[in-house]
């Protein structure tokens, strides 16, 4: 009997090739995960953007950043400063299993990257407004 028919000793998991009959076999699509840290991807890009659309959804942009970072917008004088200042906001309380976060050349998002892949998180037009104008950005609406 092949391996998938042998019983499970102790502490043995017993590998079930087809769950119940007639079950399809589906291939993953390419690419395949290589590292825990791709198939952390997921959870990565959810804490992120639960972190944005709660400044996205914020009617004052600078309070919502001071009170969550414990800082003050003078300390962030530039666009990259305060594109820095959105990542430690995005990123907190988030486990980056080894991803990377990085404003895109545009100001217009995040680049979540690990290796050869990178994905792109939109900040909207409110943060992207506050990355680039600084304090001067007025939020829509």
């Amino acid at each position: 009997m092949g391996t998938a028919g042998r019983a499970a000793g102790p502490g043995m998991i017993r590998l079930l090739l087809a769950p119940y009959a007639g079950s399809p076999v589906v291939t993953m699509s390419q690419p395949h995960p290589h590292s825990a840290a791709d198939l952390a991807l997921a959870p990565v890009l959810i804490g992120i953007e639960r972190n944005l659309a709660q400044l996205r959804s914020t009617t004052d942009l600078e309070f919502a950043l001071a009170l969550e970072l414990n800082d003050d917008d003078s300390w962030y004088p530039g666009a990259e400063e305060r594109a820095q200042r959105v990542i430690r906001c995005a990123t907190r309380n988030v486990d980056l299993h080894g991803w990377s976060v990085t404003p895109t050349p545009d100001g217009e998002g995040l680049a979540v990257s690990h290796g050869e892949y990178t994905v792109s998180v939109m900040l909207g037009a409110q943060l992207a407004g506050y990355v680039k104008n600084g304090r001067k950005h007025t939020p829509m609406g």
